[in-house]
């Protein structure tokens, strides 16, 4: 069987870069938002574009494209995780535009959606099923949102833990490029929550149970230690990840949240972008890199759904004839 790489992460933020604290949601006053601003929450910088989501996802998707070494030409399928492409047939053209623009213009494209901030996760997971089965060689993961678009123009989102900011992502998931072995993928889902049932403490005892359910089943997939497993998660409120995660026994060094005050929630691009800058990071060592990881995983948080991809962190080298 064929073991996924995932390769060359890379992303486009949205060009202009504001304050949170400018936010007009936030100048109302209530308690919920001015959370937000609490060092604990850690927002500091949100990204605005005026351009459609494709002149994101093209920029990423170039760099992708570079630094994996494939040309565009050779991409089999292209999974699209958005919920900001125009209507109708206005779509398709963007759509066509973008392939034309990094030369993929030969590949199948499919749209995944309806998982809102979970749904990259599962595009990523749904790639490398196709790889190991030997469905496509390469498959490219390209995730972006605009807040315009993607929630109608608040950003103050998700519930009051999140700002949402403007940018893209992407990945190349092969067979043969050099990359980090895709181990294990895992989702969740409880439709309740997506309307906000029950008190504030239900809501809060059955999130936290779904965080340790969907670890529970990315462990039952591969085994992996939590000591030893650096967690990418979607840029939500600092304070809130560290005790989501917590229950499924991360520490809070275990969890890279750098994102937070610099980018805020790039809503399913989160954990693709927080790898991006790990990847090619060449500045001090920071505290959560003291232990050398063994594992990473990628973790994207909607309000209903959940989707963990388990990552080996030492890379796979080139392998023209796909690994076994």
């Amino acid at each position: 069987m064929i073991t996924p790489h995932l390769c060359a992460p890379a992303y486009e933020l949205g060009e202009y870069a504001e304050p949170v604290a400018d936010l007009p949601e936030l100048s109302a006053g209530s308690q919920a938002t001015a959370d937000l601003t609490l060092p604990a929450a850690g927002f500091v910088t949100y990204h605005w574009s005026e351009g459609p989501m494709v002149e994101l996802m093209t920029a990423s998707v170039r760099r992708t494209l570079a630094h994996s070494g494939v040309p565009g030409s050779e991409i089999d399928i292209v999974l699209l995780a958005t919920d900001s492409l125009p209507p109708g047939r206005a779509a398709h053209r963007d759509v066509s535009e973008f392939l034309a623009e990094t030369g993929m213009s030969g590949a199948t494209v499919i749209t995944v959606g309806l998982m809102d901030c979970a749904t990259a996760m599962a595009a990523v997971g749904t790639a490398a099923s196709l790889v190991r089965d030997g469905t496509a060689r390469h498959v490219m993961v390209v995730s972006g949102d605009l807040a315009e678009l993607s929630t109608g123009g608040p950003r103050v989102v998700a519930g009051g833990v999140a700002i949402a900011s403007d940018g893209a992502a992407s990945a190349l998931v092969s067979a043969e490029a050099a990359g980090l072995p895709v181990l294990a993928t895992a989702h969740h889902a409880a439709p309740g929550q997506e309307w906000g049932g029950g008190s504030a403490h239900q809501q809060l005892t059955s999130r936290m149970n779904a965080y340790r359910e969907v670890f529970s089943r990315l462990s039952a997939r591969h085994p992996f230690r939590p000591a030893r497993t650096l967690v990418l998660p979607s840029n939500f409120a600092r304070h809130v990840m560290r005790m989501y995660l917590a229950e499924a026994g991360f520490t809070a060094d275990r969890i890279a949240l750098e994102g937070v005050g610099r980018i805020a929630h790039c809503q399913g691009s989160d954990p693709l972008i927080n790898l991006a800058d790990r990847w090619g990071d060449t500045k001090p060592t920071a505290p959560e890199q003291l232990t050398k990881p063994e594992t990473y995983v990628l973790f994207g948080s909607g309000i209903a759904h959940l989707g963990a991809v388990l990552l080996g962190a030492r890379p796979l080298p080139e392998s023209k004839e796909g690994s076994s």
